[in-house]
């Protein structure tokens, strides 16, 4: 199976710490104040990304992974991840330098968020 480039609809999250680069850096249209995360690529439950393009239009990454499986994903990446779209790609957004954060690692946070830890 062949893909073109895909392109995605981002996701915008409000941050209290959010701020403007997103729209001013990046051209982001956004109608909402303080956003400070754009998912530009999520299988994150109730914040998949939706395809904007072709005949895959409307269509999310779950959809894609769903119906093409390893042709998508890659073989060892589906297998490797039973199928789950591994990452979570985004841009961060914070008016003023945010404090140091503590991510779980893969177990931990499988066990209690059900989601990929981070290194």
């Amino acid at each position: 199976m062949k893909f073109y480039p895909l392109k995605f609809n981002p996701i915008f999250h409000y941050r209290i710490w959010g701020g403007e680069q997103l729209k001013t850096s990046l051209n982001k249209e956004y109608d909402q104040e303080s956003i400070g995360e754009s998912w530009e690529i999520s299988a994150v439950p109730d914040s998949e990304t939706v395809v904007s393009n072709g005949v895959y239009a409307g269509a999310t990454i779950n959809n894609l992974i769903e119906r093409f499986k390893e042709d998508f994903l890659g073989k060892s990446v589906y297998e490797k991840y039973n199928g789950e779209f591994p990452l979570l790609i985004k841009f961060i957004d914070a008016k003023k330098p945010l404090s140091i954060q503590v991510h779980p690692n893969n177990e931990l946070a499988r066990e209690r968020h059900d989601s990929f830890g981070k290194n």
